[in-house]
């Protein structure tokens, strides 16, 4: 009986034990393959440009593209402006919602890849401009520079999928800058690329 006893008791604290630890790093390191949801709620916070939140930003350049694509599709197909045409393919990876407000977002290892996936689309979408129009030697440099925006934010989004150990801390940290590397981004898109190049 007593040899039953102990077993139980030994069974009992092994258990209390893995619960503690699976707890502690479910909670400490979120993506790490002993947490329970490998999901990081993120917990944005307002940034101003200019006194201008990036949503303000982001739907003025809306309104304003809508009329330049309206203007490009009554251009003659020679005339037409595959840049302003094609831009429209680059926003969804600028309005992604963790982006754009400031409710806690839930983000687990798929939206990481599905982050990812956009990113290297945008890419793909800015390096095909190189091919498509005639840029003054200012505008080409200042589309390198996006194109060299999007090969960072590649590289930081792989390291938030690849880092398993990463503490809830510096998740905060690293999603703080990856939201404001999107936000330089896009705005370094709009001025001076785009609204030279439309």
């Amino acid at each position: 009986m007593n040899k039953k006893k102990g077993r139980l008791v030994k069974t009992g604290i092994l258990s209390a034990l893995f619960i503690i630890f699976v707890s502690f790093m479910t909670w400490f390191y979120p993506f790490s393959p002993f947490s329970l949801y490998k999901s990081y709620t993120y917990k944005p916070t307002e940034v101003l440009y200019n006194n201008k939140t990036y949503e303000e930003l982001l739907n003025e350049f809306t309104e304003v593209y809508r009329e330049d694509l309206e203007k490009a599709y009554e251009s003659s197909p020679e005339e037409i402006n595959k840049m302003v045409v094609q831009t429209q393919y680059l926003l969804p990876v600028f309005e992604q919602n963790w982006l754009v407000g400031t409710d806690p977002a839930a983000i687990n290892q798929e939206q990481l890849e599905v982050i990812l996936h956009f990113t290297e689309n945008s890419r793909d979408i800015l390096l095909d401009f190189t091919l498509q129009e005639d840029y003054t030697q200012e505008q080409r440099r200042e589309l390198l520079n996006s194109i060299h925006n999007m090969f960072q934010l590649e590289d930081r989004i792989e390291y938030l999928v690849d880092s398993k150990y990463m503490s809830r801390k510096n998740l905060a940290y690293s999603f703080d800058n990856l939201r404001g590397e999107f936000r330089d981004a896009f705005r370094f898109y709009v001025v001076p690329f785009y609204e030279s190049a439309k």
